[in-house]
């Protein structure tokens, strides 16, 4: 508890010392983030019928609106809620780090989780290294960079936006493939079972370029639009964030939030709202800018050397 204390203090002090904002959304949302894989929790009143009200799995929608209307860099550090989530790096209710940086781009933000975490490091154990098992991640370098695409063609010989062939190597390699499973199934299948596990023995790594298609916030790329400025970073295999460039076109926004509810719906049964009051927001103008999600409790369990979040969470 005093370490997990000491290490929210310094995430404070780190944001508070760049000229940050703390900010604190409202947990409560009328209107959730859209995500086909993530479940919100909705409130219930007391005849136990649900309101409109969901408790927030991310307070981007929230940060967005405030950047709109000129805050300047902020960030949040407290509780998030996603129902069907448990294992020892997953909890239906945990601590997030967010935070948004006005003119930043993706590299300034992959700058900003490196500096972090090397700072808490250091904070905790003294050094700036961590401890995963029998391997040490060193921390005083930048974070290896490592393309999506790259990394599909070194582990699987193939493109990461090519169905068929992509199909064919996760055959080769035993996966079987169900015939309906679509190309985002198999990009799924093939980052959770053969890139995110060579990841292990990288250290602390970034995978960057992320398909446009599974970014529906993420700025496309110049030149490449079938690729979104997100990136993901890991230390020793561990997902640690996930961050991108923000989309601030409007329209384009809209069409890829009413796509995604739609993926929403037919994948879970249940059709979400897109916000409206967001919309607006970027109608107003949503500043050039880029963020991040830093999972805490994972971070904790790294930075004190234990192997389920459970064991850096109060209980």
């Amino acid at each position: 508890m005093r370490a997990r204390a000491r290490i929210l203090e310094g995430i404070r002090a780190f944001f508070r010392d760049r000229g940050f904002l703390e900010v604190d959304p409202p947990i409560a949302q009328a209107y959730p983030n859209i995500d086909p894989n993530i479940y919100p929790v909705k409130i219930a009143d007391a005849s136990g019928k649900a309101t409109r009200f969901y408790l927030h799995t991310s307070p981007e929608l929230a940060m967005k609106k405030l950047l709109a209307a000129g805050s300047g860099d902020i960030y949040f550090l407290g509780k998030v809620f996603r129902d069907r989530e448990g294992s020892p790096l997953h909890a239906p209710e945990f601590t997030m780090l967010e935070w948004y940086r006005v003119g930043g781009d993706a590299d300034r933000v992959m700058r900003d989780v490196e500096e972090l975490v090397r700072t808490l490091a250091s904070r905790t154990a003294g050094g700036d290294i961590i401890r995963r098992g029998s391997r040490e991640i060193p921390l005083g370098r930048p974070w290896l960079r490592w393309e999506m695409d790259d990394a599909f063609r070194d582990l699987l010989g193939v493109g990461m936006l090519e169905e068929k062939p992509l199909r064919d190597a996760l055959e080769h390699k035993g996966m079987r493939p169900g015939a309906d499973e679509t190309w985002e199934d198999l990009f799924s299948r093939a980052c959770l079972d053969v890139v995110e596990p060579a990841l292990a023995d990288r250290g602390a790594c970034f995978l960057t370029g992320y398909p446009a298609a599974l970014g529906a916030m993420a700025r496309r790329r110049a030149g490449r639009p079938d690729v979104s400025e997100r990136f993901e970073g890991f230390v020793a295999g561990v997902e640690l964030v996930n961050g991108y460039e923000e989309l601030t076109d409007p329209v384009e926004q809209e069409a890829r939030l009413i796509a995604l509810a739609d993926r929403h719906r037919r994948a879970t049964g249940e059709a979400l709202p897109v916000d409206p009051g967001f919309l607006a927001s970027l109608r107003r103008g949503l500043p050039p800018c880029a963020g991040a999600a830093l999972g805490v409790d994972r971070l904790v369990m790294l930075l004190l050397g234990k192997d389920d979040i459970a064991d850096g969470m109060c209980p």
